[in-house]
């Protein structure tokens, strides 16, 4: 037993690098991280699959199908709700018109912590038929194929009136510049198209910039595609900042990579994104102060 132990004590260890996807482009990369990982990973796979190859309207119809085999397999008895959700699942955007009007005329102790006196926030819930609350305004979806999507309507603050001195401090650290350039900070520019970053512990596939609505202002929408050792994951910034106040939303499109492709994120991406859109730049703050 001793010599058994002895002959595995001088076994040498080797470490494995983590191989992603090449859906986005192949490349030559060397994995940062210290996560046990110590190799140069070469990638050179043949495959028939890209982006560029990506065919959108498919996708869709393909969201679509699954979702109305989904509802048509449960016992609804309510006509009228039935009609509802097999119209949400060919167009998702409709759970927007079937879905909730919500407003939130917060109280001064409440206002104080977004650094207003009073302000009302108001936003539409969507249809409960395709996305469910998880706490606050944030709300979850979980398709067939097990294809998680988180919406998120994270907030507003005016830094210049927070009193929560704490607060006031890490939110200037996690926005420092966006005051300068909102269009810049949406860039995400401390995360490099090729390569593993260590802040989320993934490597980065692709980063993407648009103009956008939130909140009923102007602003953009800093995209990006991002690959962990269990998870594949499409995420979405949505950024504006106007008179002193930052505006802040998100939606995160993950699945885990051994059952769910980029190909198939990117559909359900698409499949949601004119309801994410419109939640999004029509939830409208007023009253404030």
């Amino acid at each position: 037993m001793k010599k058994l132990l002895l002959v595995l004590l001088f076994i040498p260890l080797v470490s494995f690098g983590q191989e992603y996807s090449n859906y986005y482009g192949s490349y030559d990369y060397s994995v940062k991280a210290d996560v046990n990982v110590n190799a140069n990973i070469n990638k050179n796979v043949n495959v028939t699959k890209t982006v560029t190859t990506i065919d959108y309207g498919a996708l869709a119809n393909a969201n679509a199908t699954r979702e109305r085999n989904r509802i048509e397999s449960l016992k609804i008895a309510n006509e009228r709700d039935r009609d509802a959700m097999i119209a949400i699942a060919n167009d998702p955007s409709k759970a927007f018109d079937y879905g909730k009007d919500n407003t939130w005329s917060a109280t001064r102790k409440q206002a104080e912590g977004f650094g207003f006196k009073k302000f009302t926030w108001y936003h539409k819930i969507p249809h409960q038929s395709l996305f469910s609350s998880t706490g606050g305004y944030n709300y979850q979806n979980i398709s067939e194929n097990f294809i998680t999507t988180e919406l998120e309507l994270n907030g507003f603050w005016r830094l210049g009136t927070m009193k929560d001195k704490n607060a006031k401090e890490n939110l200037k650290n996690n926005f420092k510049g966006i005051f300068k350039s909102v269009e810049e900070y949406a860039k995400l520019p401390k995360m490099t198209e090729g390569e593993y970053n260590e802040e989320i512990k993934a490597f980065v596939h692709k980063k993407d910039i648009n103009k956008t609505k939130l909140y009923g202002v102007d602003g953009f929408k800093g995209t990006v595609i991002y690959e962990n050792d269990y998870e594949i994951v499409i995420k979405d910034n949505y950024y504006a900042a106007i008179n002193g106040i930052i505006l802040m939303a998100g939606v995160r499109y993950k699945a885990d990579k051994d059952e769910v492709t980029f190909e198939e994120l990117e559909g359900r991406r698409y499949y949601l994104r004119k309801l994410v859109d419109k939640i999004i730049s029509t939830s409208i703050i007023s009253n404030t102060k």
